[in-house]
Formats: C-alpha cells, structure tokens, sequence
C-alpha cells in the first residue's frame, strides 16, 4: 500500500514528466536542447530522452530541476 506522501511524489513526477513532453513537443526545433535538460537535470542524455518517451520517470529531485529548467525557457 502506497503512503499518501508517496502517491502525491509520483503524482507530481509524472505531471513535470508531462510538462517536459508538451514543451519538448513545441520547441524541439527551436530552443530546446536536450543536452542543456540533462546538463542541468545531472543526467545523461539517455535518461533526458526516457523521460521524453515516457520510458520511466524521473525521480522527485530530477523533477523540481526539470521544473527550473521548463521555467527558466518559458520566460520571455
């Protein structure tokens, strides 16, 4: 049985998880990059792309920095 502190840490992974596919999806031809995600992310390139296609989830720490990075890009 999942703990509800535990159920609210995936919730929130997979909802920056989303987040990261819907702007990947708008911007990979212009200013995205995945080098820079996984760069700031401290991943590989490989872990970016998994995440991008929905192959695994990144883990709660990965995700508050996917976060930054996601608002770092949409600001104007």
């Amino acid at each position: 049985m999942k703990m509800k502190n535990e159920t609210s840490t995936n919730d929130f992974c997979a909802r920056i998880a989303v987040s990261l596919i819907e702007y990947w999806k708008i911007h990979r031809r212009f200013d995205a990059n995945i080098k820079d995600l996984a760069k700031h992310a401290g991943v590989s390139r490989d872990t970016a792309y998994r995440w991008l296609n929905k192959k695994a989830l990144p883990k709660h720490e990965k995700a508050q920095l996917i976060k930054s990075w996601l608002n770092q890009k949409q600001k104007p």
